[in-house]
């Protein structure tokens, strides 16, 4: 049974990139994924859709098996639950401090509203030095600070996929090499992932796989 199985999916076009239509792909466990494309918004679009943030315009999603409902967005919040996602598109709620954002998830799927952070959390937070921010609503933030708030979120999930987009861009060079090396414990657990970078040291320290995105297909690259 593959982690992710998409069948026959199209998607609308966003930005200067083209219709992705009829993409066949599977992604199993301890798969890392590295997309190649000829246009950058492709590759937004497909991790985007991978991270059931776009409705498909036909086509089947799978995730181990069950298939996605993108009927109403809480019948896709199990899957979110799974699937980690560090991007540009990717947001907070902006009327809950960072630390109500962190807790969110687990608030709904353990039914209470008074946790705490957990020791996985609490040391992200330390690393990414957001103690001090954790009763700030979002909009307060600095871009940086921000994005590392949601990259806390994404980590901490109990995912089994992630999907990165420019990692090198979101998190800045002053931290890449930080981020770099959480990312390397993750990876060698048996997780699987899915990115887009163009950063060259990035791409041949974690792909396993290689996807080709060009004028609308998909293709599989031997590596």
């Amino acid at each position: 049974m593959y982690l992710i199985e998409l069948t026959n999916y199209c998607l609308n076009a966003i930005g200067a990139g083209n219709q992705l239509k009829d993409l066949k792909f599977e992604l199993s466990n301890g798969d890392i994924c590295f997309i190649q494309t000829d246009v950058t918004d492709d590759a937004h679009n497909f991790l985007k859709a991978l991270a059931t943030l776009v409705r498909p315009v036909s086509g089947t999603y799978h995730f181990m098996g069950k298939t996605a409902n993108f009927s109403d967005y809480r019948k896709l919040l199990p899957l979110k639950k799974k699937i980690g996602y560090i991007g540009q598109d990717a947001a907070m709620i902006s009327n809950r401090t960072v630390r109500e954002n962190l807790l969110l998830m687990r608030c709904f799927f353990e039914d209470s509203l008074s946790l705490s952070l957990d020791d996985k959390a609490a040391r992200l937070c330390r690393i990414f030095d957001l103690q001090d921010k954790l009763d700030v609503r979002p909009g307060r933030l600095q871009v940086a600070d921000l994005r590392h708030a949601i990259a806390v979120r994404e980590l901490t999930k109990a995912f089994d996929v992630l999907l990165l987009d420019r990692p090198e861009d979101y998190f800045g060079y002053s931290r890449f090499d930080l981020f770099n090396e959480i990312l390397e414990d993750i990876i060698t657990s048996g997780q699987a992932a899915v990115f887009f970078s163009r950063d060259r040291h990035f791409i041949e320290t974690f792909t396993n796989r290689k996807i080709l995105i060009t004028a609308g297909t998909l293709t599989k690259i031997p590596i």
